[in-house]
């Protein structure tokens, strides 16, 4: 008799990260179907059309902007804000985030948000290997306090008006931001608890700075 030849194991399918097709969702929106207006891609259309993923699909909306090395001074204000005022709410577990109505209706440019939007899918690909949910312990009340103010904290850095020409100004405190956006759109707790140290981190070396600068 002669042996059976073994078969190999079908791999599974690549899992989408939520945020990503959350993301691509509200583009299809902002487009339109064939032969009919689309939407304009505001940050109220991104709340009314994610449900219960509002928190991290608007979170991450207001990083995209940012994750180049070019700083973009008088945008990164009203975005870090924004930021600041969703992390406070993630700290106390709102259920639906809240901003002001202008913040609400302010218009990103379909064109520029659908490039970007392609860069953030570049960049996910390869997350999607090792983002999953883990270390459930952060999605208790004590590890969203922590992540929740380390979001505003990434808010704070995002807004201050940092001496032009520096690059990653903006950069930085976004790229912080998306690592615990996506623990929280993936309920990844080493995500969130990773960034949370990175926010913390910063946020120690900046005042460290500060004081040497003074004396």
């Amino acid at each position: 008799m002669t042996a059976a030849a073994p078969t190999s194991r079908p791999r599974s399918p690549r899992r989408s990260l939520l945020l990503t097709e959350s993301l691509n969702r509200i583009l299809r929106e902002a487009r339109g179907k064939r032969g009919s207006k689309g939407r304009p891609i505001t940050l109220g259309l991104i709340v009314d059309s994610t449900a219960e993923r509002a928190f991290g699909v608007l979170l991450a909306f207001l990083c995209l902007p940012f994750l180049t090395p070019i700083p973009l001074p008088l945008v990164s204000i009203p975005f870090g804000i924004a930021l600041f005022l969703l992390g406070l709410q993630v700290a106390v577990q709102k259920t639906k985030p809240w901003l002001p109505a202008f913040m609400l209706n302010m218009r990103l440019p379909l064109r520029l948000t659908s490039g970007l939007l392609k860069f953030t899918a570049r960049i996910f690909r390869p997350l999607e290997r090792f983002i999953h949910p883990r270390l459930g312990f952060m999605e208790n009340s004590a590890g969203k306090v922590v992540a929740g103010v380390a979001l505003a904290l990434d808010g704070i850095f995002l807004a201050l008006p940092w001496p032009p020409g520096i690059p990653c100004t903006n950069a930085i405190p976004a790229w912080m931001a998306l690592i615990k956006i996506l623990g929280l759109t993936e309920r990844d707790g080493a995500a969130l608890l990773g960034g949370s140290i990175l926010s913390y981190g910063a946020l120690a070396a900046f005042v460290i700075a500060v004081f040497l600068i003074a004396h």
